[in-house]
């Protein structure tokens, strides 16, 4: 069972209509979508599905429970910007990490600010958004990092793991502040700087 089928599952009672909670889901997504998190309101939720509200409260208690729903059920698009593998691992983090930073100004962005509030008031949701969104990103960069001590661009001794944090937390900051991307190179520089062969 997926994770999203978890999330979803009933407590009780009869089981869900398939077609209404397609309906919600969908008119989550698209409200999500013009509004941001914060905007969205259960009762805006109710409004463009027709669903009852009744209905929608006992299926999703919660706001994040919704919305955490649709992103991981996949009716949002959100773009997984892979890492590029050519032939110097620098311009691969620059591009990459500029391309991150302009999608924090779309639904990827979105989702990760949703994710850290969800996180702050339902750990569990935030721990499957986090595993869904964080996780192959993550993947990709050690991969791309391996790759760069093996062809001797990253000292062998270099800390992967706490790399990776760091690149991590440039993305954060982008999402969570919004602030123009004209510094990464600098950033990469500096860790370039640190970890070079």
């Amino acid at each position: 069972m997926s994770a999203s089928e978890v999330l979803s599952s009933p407590k009780r009672g009869r089981p869900r209509d398939p077609d209404i909670r397609e309906k919600i889901l969908t008119v989550a997504a698209a409200l999500f979508t013009e509004r941001g998190y914060d905007a969205l309101t259960m009762e805006a939720i109710v409004t463009g599905s027709g669903v009852a509200k009744r209905t929608l409260y006992r299926w999703w208690p919660t706001k994040s429970a919704v919305v955490a729903d649709a992103i991981l059920g996949g009716y949002l698009n959100v773009p997984r910007n892979p890492v590029p593998h050519t032939s110097d691992v620098w311009a691969d983090l620059e591009a990459w990490l500029g391309l991150v930073s302009a999608a924090m100004r779309g639904p990827y962005g979105e989702v990760l600010r949703t994710s850290t509030a969800i996180s702050a008031t339902d750990p569990a949701l935030g721990a499957q958004l986090s595993e869904a969104f964080g996780r192959p990103a993550l993947t990709d960069i050690h991969a791309r990092l391996v790759e760069a001590v093996n062809a001797g661009q990253i000292s062998e001794s270099a800390d992967l793991p706490a790399t990776i944090d760091l690149l991590m937390a440039i993305i954060v900051y982008v999402g969570a502040t919004r602030q123009d991307v004209a510094r990464i190179p600098a950033v990469i520089a500096v860790l370039r700087s640190g970890i070079s062969g």
